[in-house]
Order: structure tokens, then sequence, then C-alpha cells
């Protein structure tokens, strides 16, 4: 089989592998955990020079929920701020000091940035749902269009080939799609399943803040009640 048949399973190969690549960076970027990955695009600028923000902090994760951003010079703190509010607006940015110890048994407060996530609310929870099904369809649609522009090109270029061969090709075709539709889908399973732990989490929370509320309530009208029960007596 020529060459330029299997060049044409290749660049779908290739191209698949892109599109389901592309579709998880940017469900990444539609945080509900914190992702480091999700601070790629921030660019920082430094004395009038573009950076990316790995060049200028290191990075690490707290919890599931928020990230640490230690700069690598505390004077960049503010236009390290400045780049992340830019990409990511939605984030909780809060400065906070760590204590660390040094080689000589001393230790040092370092300022870092702080990076919770925020809570998938009821609007943020409808956005969320509806940007990942745009972006599934997107990425479902640029699937389709290479494999049906690939299967094309190959039925041009194997008209003279065995046809054992043709069909081996074809085969090969419908398994590679298969692999990364079920790989597009995961992702697309993966981040709805997020989303809703994510918003579950959210109610979760917003029912105990209610309950503690009205404990607290509950509380001082019992106080005021014996407060005026004893003025009474």
């Amino acid at each position: 089989m020529k060459r330029s048949i299997i060049s044409k399973y290749d660049q779908l190969k290739e191209r698949l592998t892109g599109y389901v690549a592309l579709l998880n960076y940017r469900y990444m970027n539609l945080c509900v955990k914190a992702e480091e990955a999700a601070l790629l695009p921030v660019n920082i600028a430094i004395e009038g020079e573009s950076k990316r923000i790995e060049d200028v902090c290191n990075i690490a994760r707290k919890d599931d929920f928020s990230l640490m951003v230690f700069p690598k010079y505390e004077e960049d703190l503010m236009q390290i701020e400045l780049g992340i509010k830019k990409s990511h607006p939605e984030f909780k940015q809060e400065r906070q000091t760590m204590s660390i110890d040094m080689d000589d048994d001393q230790k040092m407060d370092v300022e870092y940035i702080l990076l919770t996530m925020p809570e998938v609310d009821n609007n943020r929870y409808d956005v969320l749902n509806q940007t990942v099904d745009l972006l599934y369809n997107e990425c479902k649609a640029e699937m389709e269009k290479a494999k049906k522009e690939a299967e094309g090109e190959i039925a041009t270029l194997s008209v003279d080939e065995k046809k054992e061969d043709v069909d081996k090709l074809k085969e090969a075709v419908e398994k590679v799609d298969k692999t990364f539709t079920e790989k597009r889908d995961k992702v697309h399973e993966d981040k709805l399943k997020e989303i809703e732990e994510g918003h579950q989490r959210y109610l979760t929370n917003k029912t105990e803040k209610e309950q503690q509320q009205q404990e607290e309530t509950d509380a001082l009208g019992i106080d005021k009640a014996k407060s005026m029960k004893l003025k009474e007596e």
C-alpha cells in the first residue's frame, strides 16, 4: 500500500488526538476543582515583558479546590495577581503567608497567593453544563469532519490497491475513530460528573449554613425570652 495512503491514516489519528486533547484542556479551564493546568494560559507582565506564569511562579495544589502560587520574586506579586485575574476573573484571590524552615534552623515568612475555585451555585451550574455541551458538540463535529475527509482521501488514493488491503485500512480507520470517540465521551462524562459533584457540594454547604444561622437565631430568641422573663420577675 502506498505511503501516501498510510499517511492519511496517521494524519487522521493525529487530528483526533488533538481534538480530544483540546476538549480536555478546555474543560480543565472550566474550573470546578483546582487544576494547575488552568493557569497555563496566564501571562504576567514583568518590566514591560510578557512572561509565562511558570517562569515567574511555583504552583502547588493545596487541596481539591485551591492552589498556592509562590512568586519567585516577591515584588512580582501584584503583576501575578493581575495576570491571573485577566485569565480567570472567577478565582478568589487572597494573599497569605507561609512559614518555611531554612537550613540554618531559622524560619522565613513567604507571601503567596491562595486561589480558591468558585462555588458551583445554581447560576454557574447552568452555565457550566451549557458550555460543556457546546464544547463537546464542537469537538464531535470536528472529529466527524476529519474522519469523513480522511475516508474520502483514502478512497481516492486507493483506487488501484488490493481490496483486502483497503478493507484492512478501513477497519483501522473505524477502530481509531471508535477509540477516540470513547475517549472524548469519557472526558465529557467525567466533566459533567465533576460539575454535578461541585453543585451538590454547594447545596450541602448552603443547607448547613442556613441550619447554623437558624440555630443561632433560635438561640438568640430563647436568650431574649429568658432575659425578658427575668425582667418581669
